[in-house]
């Protein structure tokens, strides 16, 4: 009898160690399965990531390419901002005088008189900057903006100024103007001026 008792509590033991080893071996694989699922969606970005850079995606700068960020090409319809003011933020879009694209930013115009620009460059060489600004005629502005440069060991290298005149739109969700871009070194002297055209989209909160 005992002996028996003693059998059953034997295969008893066995049959818990065969079941946990399967419910373990069950876990490893689901967890084998994720991961793989996790490897090939981001082997799937990759190469898309890798695909869209080798097609122009990557470059804004190139004439070919698609917007980098397509919503700011949407349509504005016939809607308008009255009074037409350049007061608010913007998608500005710089064109040198060559025709080439000189830059692409996010601006803000504010009622104080103050300027603030993100431009779409990396930020450690120097990418925001500020400026001021006035009146000077109907729906007209004259803007001085002023910003630093670093080296990838962020010292600061330059100094930059930019001077620009722009007009609004009578529907108030565009401007247009010109600017001149100058650099500096850190001892005031003028090493690059470039002259171009400055072309500004309004962000609306619709």
């Amino acid at each position: 009898m005992n002996a028996n008792l003693a059998q059953d509590s034997t295969n008893r033991e066995s049959c818990r160690h065969v079941l946990l080893d399967r419910v373990n071996r069950f876990r490893l694989t689901q967890v084998g399965r994720l991961f793989a699922l996790v490897a090939l969606v981001a082997l799937g970005l990759l190469s898309t990531a890798t695909g869209a850079k080798a097609g122009g995606c990557g470059d804004p700068y190139r004439a070919d390419a698609p917007p980098i960020m397509p919503f700011m090409s949407q349509q504005q319809g016939n809607q308008s901002i009255q009074p037409a003011t350049i007061v608010g933020l913007w998608h500005l879009i710089y064109t040198a005088n060559d025709g080439s694209k000189f830059l692409e930013s996010f601006k803000m115009w504010h009622a104080d008189g103050i300027e603030f620009e993100n431009a779409f460059l990396p930020p450690s060489g120097g990418n925001i900057c500020y400026g001021v600004w006035i009146p000077v005629g109907p729906r007209s502005v004259k803007l001085h903006h002023i910003g630093l440069m670093f080296d990838s060991g962020g010292t600061l290298t330059n100094t930059f100024t930019v001077d620009e005149f722009n007009t609004v739109a009578p529907t108030g969700l565009t401007y247009k103007g010109t600017f001149d871009f100058k650099v500096y070194d850190l001892s005031g002297n003028l090493l690059q001026e470039v002259k171009g055209t400055t072309a500004g989209t309004r962000i609306t909160v619709e």
